[in-house]
């Protein structure tokens, strides 16, 4: 679907952008089995609406923006004053909105907690511990707690090995007493050098630490590190 989106960076579209028109330029450009809708309509600015469409094929679903006014279609705004370009923003809100449904009802043993300071904001921070960037996080991850608390869930994007890491890490992090203590986990998995033995993890905890990837992929988080704030899973 990402050859889609990409061919409709040259379109602009000279009709009434109704739903049943944005359903049907959209669907001249999917293949069969999948299922284009749309799902949201939102005023943005001078008289531009953005339309949120929706497509699925049964298994995978993504959502895409596009902007109207009139007779025209835009990939994207953008506003040089405020130096913002709104397709952004939007899928921004459509991530919070779609995580929040699945962070809502996360279980405990799947957050690893750090700080927790009342008058600080708290982070959720999406990671994996063969990622550079990610690596790159829990090397400033003290000068962060200084500034907010986090709220870490391992979704790998790698191979294999980073959902035993995962597991691992989960496991001794649940009998960590302290933030210190379960910073020296993360660092302990994340290390580039880190060898995961073998018999170490099962195929049944591999399993659970993909279902667990697979849930947030599927809710908007497609690359780590991914951070958002709490305060805007909890709207």
């Amino acid at each position: 679907m990402k050859k889609i989106v990409l061919s409709l960076m040259a379109a602009c579209a000279m009709f009434a952008a109704s739903n049943e028109q944005v359903v049907g330029f959209y669907s001249q450009m999917v293949g069969e089995g999948v299922k284009v809708s749309v799902a949201e309509r939102k005023p943005v600015v001078d008289g531009i609406e953005a339309v949120v469409v929706n497509l699925s094929n049964g298994q995978v679903s993504q959502d895409e923006v596009i902007f109207t006014k009139g007779d025209l279609l835009f990939p994207d705004i953008i506003d040089l004053k405020a130096q913002k370009a709104y397709m952004q923003e939007i899928k921004k809100e459509i991530a919070a909105k779609n995580i929040s449904k699945v962070y809502k009802s996360e279980q405990k043993e799947n957050i690893i907690t750090l700080g927790n300071d009342s008058k600080k904001p708290t982070i959720v921070m999406f990671s994996d511990p063969e990622c550079p960037y990610c690596r790159l996080e829990l090397e400033k991850i003290e000068a962060t707690l200084k500034e907010s608390n986090v709220k870490l869930i391992l979704t790998p994007v790698h191979d294999v090995s980073s959902l035993q890491k995962s597991f691992l890490i989960y496991k001794d992090a649940a009998s960590a007493k302290t933030d210190s203590d379960k910073i020296k986990i993360l660092r302990k998995y994340f290390a580039d050098d880190y060898k995961v033995a073998n018999g170490a993890v099962s195929d049944a905890d591999v399993k659970a630490m993909e279902n667990l990837r697979q849930k947030y992929s599927a809710a908007g988080v497609r690359s780590v590190p991914f951070i958002i704030n709490l305060s805007d899973l909890q709207k």
